[in-house]
């Protein structure tokens, strides 16, 4: 490949490793249908930010591929990947390799990971009594 004046910034840019992008966190069985190939755009997405809510993204996500008739387990298994993105498909790529044989598996890793944090009624007079 020869260098491209034209094109600088390619000689100076610094790609990250990209073969981890490749990661398959699905336990495959031969024998399961295909799947789409393209998500639908209504599709719902979660980035795992602090407003959104993890269980309410599950349930409406399996309100969706039901809607699409997609009620195969392992459809909705290997099209979740496609809901998620920023932090979201971040903690996706890095999860072991096939890991996961059921779609209910991966949600309730799904739902361990971004779960937010108890909230407790009490206010702040709690803490300040303490000594």
């Amino acid at each position: 490949m020869s260098f491209n004046p034209q094109l600088p910034f390619l000689a100076t840019l610094e790609l990250s490793d990209v073969s981890k992008l490749t990661n398959d966190p699905i336990l495959h069985n031969p024998y399961w249908p295909l799947v789409p190939m393209k998500i639908p755009g209504d599709c719902p997405k979660f980035d795992g930010k602090a407003n959104e809510d993890p269980q309410a993204h599950v349930m409406t996500y399996h309100l969706w591929c039901s809607s699409n008739s997609w009620l195969d387990d392992s459809i909705r298994l290997r099209l979740f990947q496609g809901t998620l993105a920023g932090s979201a498909a971040k903690w996706y790529i890095e999860l072991a390799h096939r890991s996961f044989q059921d779609f209910n598996s991966l949600a309730m890793a799904f739902l361990t990971h971004f779960q937010f944090p108890i909230r407790y009624e009490t206010g702040t007079h709690l803490l300040t009594s303490l000594k």
